[in-house]
């Protein structure tokens, strides 16, 4: 088949490089199209690679007015701004600029499909115009669009088809166990538990040698290769890193013990979070879900709230202090065990985060806000929208799955999943290789046409 990488940038392109190609070694096809005018000289090493900035240069004179409505028009867009509101190069810039960004965008990967008639797009997923242009050029052709994300089984990848935003099973796709399917099961439940700790590294704001080395390397990029590219910010990272730093020295005291009163845990989700930005927007205002949240519990309980690992030193200290002032909420150290939490809180509540995975893993009540891919299984309290949370909230701590319901989902689950992992989990050759035998495999599915064996969803 003929693969089609989208990717920025430095890391994340020379590791879809390397599985690119070991899918060449496969006998693929590949191609890849990158933001970066340095990425893509790397990759010109191993294949074909384009690189989108030269690409947006070289478009020439457009009726942006008319390409504009085209878009909106083909690809059933309320409006452009749909697509660029969550992009970072976008920030702070007017609508012309924003439309006028956009539709070269579409212009240009149009043609780049054109070129290279791709079977199979991967794109890592994020909030980049580059990554949501591709993947509705990709759906309007008809061309499959494979995302990767990372869950906690030992076959950590969740490979979907066409869409980010999905349950893992179809609520009924949950047979009996038999006696060997519960011992993994038990097995993998067991062994998660104990290991305790968390599945992606903490965010550790430093000024170690490594940063320098990054921000010299940014800068020497930007300098003499990559000039117009709007996500290589050196001086703006070097801020973010200093601000970072001073956040998370400020933020500390402020963290508080536990306490002896029941709680309700409710872990925070990262502040760029893709799935918040794009697949659930009306979920941004995390203060707002924490104080609904917190406002519903019945009287004599806490809301016990936890910053995602990746986040420490990136919330901003106001939105910390003014979540803490609500009066039955308490922010405790980030580094507090999930499993401790989970086990001493009376339940948990997520938008759409992995600890709410990782508590039916321990058989407790958990509520969904934001549907993620574990919700609607019927093993969690689920709401569709935020005006039910004065009712479902109490109703938590009522609320208990049944735990041969949950064993059956988890054991579904897993066979849902298959080896490999995106590039921010791991980055190592060795997954690269293993990545790529996965994405082969899914390639026979494609071909053969057993697409309902990459997404549950993929055949509706």
């Amino acid at each position: 088949m003929r693969f089609l990488f989208a990717t920025l940038q430095y890391v994340e392109s020379d590791f879809y490089g390397r599985v690119g190609t070991e899918l060449a070694r496969r006998g693929h096809e590949v191609d890849h199209v990158v933001f970066s005018r340095q990425a893509a000289r790397g990759l010109r090493r191993r294949g074909r690679a384009v690189c989108l900035a030269d690409e947006l240069g070289a478009l020439g004179p457009l009726d942006f007015e008319l390409e504009a409505a085209r878009i909106e028009r083909e690809y059933s867009l309320p409006s452009l701004r749909s697509v660029y509101r969550t992009d970072v190069a976008c920030r702070g810039r007017d609508d012309e600029w924003c439309v006028r960004r956009t539709v070269r965008h579409f212009v240009a990967l149009e043609r780049i499909f054109d070129q290279f008639q791709p079977e199979v797009l991967v794109p890592e997923v994020g909030n980049e115009t580059i990554r949501t242009a591709a993947h509705l050029i990709a759906l309007r052709r008809g061309v499959p669009t494979l995302f990767l994300f990372y869950t906690i089984f030992p076959e950590p990848l969740r490979l979907y088809v066409d869409t980010m935003h999905a349950p893992i099973i179809d609520a009924d796709d949950q047979p009996a166990l038999d006696d060997e399917e519960r011992r993994r099961v038990e097995g993998f439940i067991a062994e998660f538990i104990s290991r305790d700790t968390p599945i992606r590294a903490y965010h550790r704001p430093s000024f170690a040698a490594g940063r320098a080395r990054i921000f010299l390397r940014h800068v020497l990029v930007r300098v003499f290769r990559d000039r117009d590219n709007d996500y290589l910010r050196p001086w703006a990272w070097l801020r973010e890193q200093v601000v970072e730093r001073v956040r998370a020295t400020l933020i500390r005291p402020i963290y508080e013990p536990l306490g002896e009163r029941p709680f309700v845990y409710f872990p925070l989700h990262r502040v760029d979070d893709y799935k918040i930005q794009r697949l659930i927007p009306h979920l941004t205002d995390q203060e707002a879900v924490v104080h609904q949240v917190a406002r519903a519990l019945p009287q004599g309980y806490d809301l016990v709230i936890k910053e995602h690992p990746m986040s420490l030193g990136r919330n901003p200290v106001s939105l910390l202090r003014r979540l803490r002032a609500e009066p039955n909420v308490r922010l405790v150290d980030p580094t507090t065990s999930s499993h401790e939490l989970i086990r001493r809180s009376r339940g948990v509540a997520v938008i759409g985060s992995t600890v709410g995975l990782e508590a039916l893993l321990h058989f407790r009540p958990v509520l969904t806000i934001g549907e993620p891919f574990y919700a609607g299984a019927g093993v969690t309290l689920d709401v569709d929208s935020l005006d039910q949370l004065e009712i479902k909230v109490p109703a938590l701590l009522d609320f208990q799955p049944d735990r041969e319901r949950v064993l059956r989902f988890i054991s579904a689950a897993m066979t849902r999943c298959r080896p490999g992992a995106p590039v921010l989990v791991d980055g190592s050759q060795a997954n690269a290789i293993v990545l790529a035998a996965t994405l082969h495999d899914a390639s026979l599915d494609l071909a053969e046409g057993r697409i309902g064996a990459l997404s549950p969803s993929a055949e509706t």
